[in-house]
């Protein structure tokens, strides 16, 4: 009666009255499925193919058995298939994280950007001074020094610059240049106060 050899790289019927230590031939090892790699713990072969894979001539040399091995029954798993399953592992013992809500979200953000701002204005700031020991417009158009004990007036542009295209102008005035030198000559359009530089 024939019976179905168990043995990796074998699995070849036999007849136990003809068998013996050099019929069958075997992987003691694992089989190896890594990423792309195929392969036998106990040959050190790997490839990549299927079909190059079943191809790969065993190593050991024994008698037939029926019994299932215990060392080779196994797949060889790869520190990548270990972790994937660490991960899912975690993923599905955690517990579900609260959903926040869009509204929530935006609160927060307005709540902490209002106290930076706060903070902020709380700091000390100090006018800034030039080596000549005056002060610095910061009005566009204007940024003149001017001695702040002088009640000198400040001609400025409220507005900003914009450079479309070619043009160049301020949105406050909207006289309109080609030319860079031209641009900085455009007369400023309001009168005020001077606005010191702080730092």
């Amino acid at each position: 009666m024939e019976t179905k050899c168990k043995r990796n790289g074998c699995k070849k019927a036999y007849n136990e009255n003809e068998n013996n230590d050099q019929a069958c031939k075997h992987h003691p090892g694992k089989p190896i499925f890594s990423d792309l790699k195929k392969g036998w713990t106990c040959c050190n072969k790997i490839v990549y193919d299927w079909d190059e894979f079943m191809k790969i001539e065993p190593c050991a040399v024994g008698r037939h058995t029926n019994v299932e091995a215990t060392e080779g029954g196994e797949f060889y798993q790869s520190k990548t298939v270990q972790n994937a399953q660490k991960g899912i592992d975690n993923f599905a013992d955690s517990s579900p994280q609260p959903v926040r809500k869009i509204d929530d979200y935006n609160r927060e953000e307005a709540e902490k950007k209002k106290l930076l701002e706060q903070q902020q204005a709380q700091v000390q700031k100090q006018i800034f001074v030039t080596p000549t020991g005056k002060y610095k417009c910061t009005n566009k158009g204007c940024l003149k020094e001017y001695d702040p004990k002088e009640n000198t007036e400040c001609f400025y542009h409220p507005g900003e610059p914009c450079f479309h295209d070619l043009k160049k102008f301020w949105t406050c005035c909207r006289v309109e240049k080609y030319d860079w030198d031209e641009f900085m000559k455009i007369p400023t359009c309001a009168k005020g106060s001077h606005t010191p530089k702080v730092v």
